[in-house]
């Protein structure tokens, strides 16, 4: 198993590929989440690991996406992950949006 210093390098190397590639974080890192629970489910000692750093880089790539593309998302469950939590106040447009809503709201 990975020692904690290792852990962490490996969540931001994973975090910072899913900044500056969103599409092939999202595709690639759903893919390490399905492989990573399978393993989680036949008890592998490597598959807890996989399983997190690929919804790192889901999550990652899905709110890079979200910020460069004005808080639109590419699936349902990005919508529901990222607008339930406050991963929603990192995006700049989402201020811009909370305070439209809340003057149409006083007219």
């Amino acid at each position: 198993m990975w020692d904690l210093q290792t852990a962490i390098q490996a969540v931001a190397v994973v975090a910072v590929a899913s900044l500056l590639v969103p599409p092939l974080a999202r595709g690639i890192g759903g893919i390490c989440a399905v492989i990573g629970f399978c393993g989680v489910v036949q008890s592998s000692s490597w598959a807890p690991t996989v399983m997190a750093l690929g919804l790192v880089a889901w999550l990652v790539g899905h709110w890079s996406f979200a910020v460069r593309n004005d808080v639109h998302y590419r699936s349902p469950l990005a919508l529901l992950v990222i607008d339930s939590t406050p991963l929603r106040w990192t995006i700049p447009r989402y201020w811009q949006l909370r305070r439209a809503r809340r003057l149409a709201q006083a007219r």
